[in-house]
């Protein structure tokens, strides 16, 4: 039996990780998705749905009105709505609740982590079973959102430890995901996940394109604290240091890119130590 599985989030990035993770542990998942809550509510109209995993932030209708909305149809009230945002502050934990949400996933998060949300809420209605899970709740090495957190192949020849400051972390000691950042590369954008950051570079785990930049290519970087846009630093020029795969396959989907700032300006930097400060 089929499992349909509704994914709404407006960065097509996060929601191909949490495909492959969901496919990966649950294959017998149909995933229908969506970028705002005004898709999800066209779909919802037309087909049924067991789980719906939808981000916080998102133009259009949000999270909130979505899980608002929901639950005052009744026709769609008993489905599972899982959360999944970077606002993981005590008074949106509060207003979600309140609204009505099954559960509650804070990015940024693990495999492993999504994995018993998703296997909690479906056991929960009657979708899963307890023995049809087992397999399911475990993240493995190469689970997409562990590579992001860290917990994948660190970059060749010490770059995430010259980023770091020491040897190579533990896994259970790897950095966590600091926010988001946009490469622009003559006319291709890359959307990104901050690995890491210092003054003088970035660590980046983008998703692997037709073309993407060689050691050397010049750049523009915009980063994001986690989804606070309106403290983005735009326009800071840098060069690509390194590039690799993630896994160590041919056909790996995700890279890791270290870029390296061309001569910031003073007031990039104070932006630069602002931006580190605050996500440590």
């Amino acid at each position: 039996m089929k499992i349909r599985i509704l994914l709404i989030d407006d960065a097509s990035f996060i929601r191909d990780l949490i495909k492959r993770t969901l496919r990966k542990y649950l294959p017998q998942c149909e995933i229908i998705e969506g970028a705002d809550g005004r898709k999800a509510q066209s779909i919802l109209g037309r087909q049924p749905i067991d789980l719906i995993l939808s981000d916080w932030e998102m133009p259009g209708l949000s999270g909130e009105e979505l899980l608002q909305w929901v639950r005052a149809d009744e026709k769609l009230a008993h489905i599972p709505f899982v959360m999944i945002t970077s606002l993981g502050g005590k008074e949106h934990i509060m207003r979600a609740v309140q609204a009505g949400v099954s559960d509650y996933l804070g990015k940024p998060f693990t495999g492993e982590e999504l994995m018993q949300k998703v296997n909690k809420a479906l056991i929960k209605s009657g979708k899963l079973t307890k023995s049809a899970s087992s397999s399911a709740a475990k993240g493995g090495p190469f689970s997409s959102l562990e590579i992001l957190s860290g917990k994948g192949d660190g970059m060749p020849g010490g770059s995430l430890e010259a980023l770091t400051g020491g040897a190579k972390p533990k896994e259970k000691e790897a950095p966590k995901l600091k926010g988001t950042a946009l490469v622009l590369w003559g006319k291709i954008e890359f959307r990104c996940m901050i690995k890491a950051i210092s003054i003088e570079e970035v660590l980046l785990v983008c998703k692997r394109g037709a073309e993407h930049p060689s050691v050397f290519a010049q750049t523009t970087v915009t980063l994001s604290p986690g989804n606070q846009a309106g403290k983005a630093i735009s326009d800071l020029r840098a060069y690509v240091h390194s590039i690799s795969a993630v896994e160590k396959r041919p056909d790996a989907e995700f890279l890791n890119l270290l870029l390296r700032f061309d001569n910031p300006g003073e007031e990039q930097r104070a932006l630069l130590s602002s931006f580190i400060l605050e996500n440590p």
